[in-house]
């Protein structure tokens, strides 16, 4: 498993603030999504606003933390109006539209030693991130030497490393603490560092985890995510509307919570009851 680059309390709020993007905002993502983020992953596509001289420019990006020489700055992926697939065969092209990680050969720009921008031809493992529409690769050179060193370490045959060059997972048995095995799932993704993930369990875990999207309502301890057909927006407490209330009392009694009257303030204890549990439940940052 890949250790944490980054911790919480080390997000640059102040940066993330400029685009829109409060501290409830941030902190009251799921704890799956702030562990990616901590990996140096990338958040789920989120809305984003600027403040223009000609008034508010409105969008969606992913973000991800990188360390400088001034401390943590902020990386945005905004969304792209259509992904670039032209270059690819039909074959590829389905491929990638699965969310397959494939090996092509793309053209890659560098600078020559005489400080010229200049295209070669490299084969590279490619992804296609279908919530920005972006097409990302990296060669294949130092992915397949990452891809070694956890072979060596699982044990993993000639057959099995074939296997992520035709972008597939390969699961293998590990003994646990107790004595007993248990199965690994290893895969190829180019939204980390290494470009390769690591995951206790079976390929179906691996992909429930790697792919993993944001639910249909997902409380902080300020307000909600809302997930609409891919699209998130975020609602404070105060502005919960009735189909968010709803699911709150539904999680509420999920949970054994009974639902209570208002008392004399007005305010439901079964949802400060279960906003609690879920504080708890996700390990959400305590500020």
């Amino acid at each position: 498993m890949e250790e944490k680059r980054f911790s919480r309390q080390e997000y640059p709020l102040d940066i993330l603030a400029e685009f829109g993007l409060t501290e409830e905002m941030i902190y009251d993502l799921p704890d799956f999504v702030h562990e990616a983020i901590e990996r140096g992953g990338k958040s789920p596509l989120l809305p984003i606003s600027v403040e223009q001289p000609f008034g508010v420019t409105r969008g969606y990006a992913k973000f991800s933390l990188v360390e400088t020489d001034e401390g943590i700055d902020v990386v945005f992926y905004p969304k792209l109006t259509k992904a670039n697939l032209d270059a690819f065969s039909e074959e590829q092209k389905t491929a990638l539209l699965a969310g397959k990680v494939i090996v092509a050969d793309v053209d890659d720009s560098y600078i020559t030693q005489e400080g010229v921008e200049d295209t070669q031809r490299i084969k590279a493992f490619v992804q296609l991130d279908k919530d920005t529409n972006c097409v990302v690769y990296a060669p294949t050179q130092p992915i397949g030497r990452n891809l070694n060193a956890v072979g060596n370490e699982y044990d993993l045959t000639g057959e099995d490393l074939q296997r992520f060059w035709d972008g597939k997972l390969v699961t293998v048995r590990e003994t646990n603490d107790d004595g007993g095995d248990e199965p690994v799932t290893i895969g190829v993704d180019l939204s980390t560092d290494t470009g390769v993930i690591v995951v206790p369990g079976t390929a179906e875990q691996w992909e429930n985890i790697v792919r993993l999207p944001m639910p249909r309502y997902s409380f902080g301890s300020d307000g909600c995510w809302v997930n609409h057909e891919g699209r998130l927006s975020y609602v404070p407490e105060d502005d919960f509307t009735k189909d968010i209330m709803d699911e709150l009392e539904r999680l509420a009694k999920q949970n054994g919570i009974v639902p209570h009257e208002p008392d004399n303030q007005g305010h439901d204890q079964s949802h400060q009851a279960y906003k609690d549990i879920m504080e708890e439940g996700q390990r959400q940052l305590a500020r």
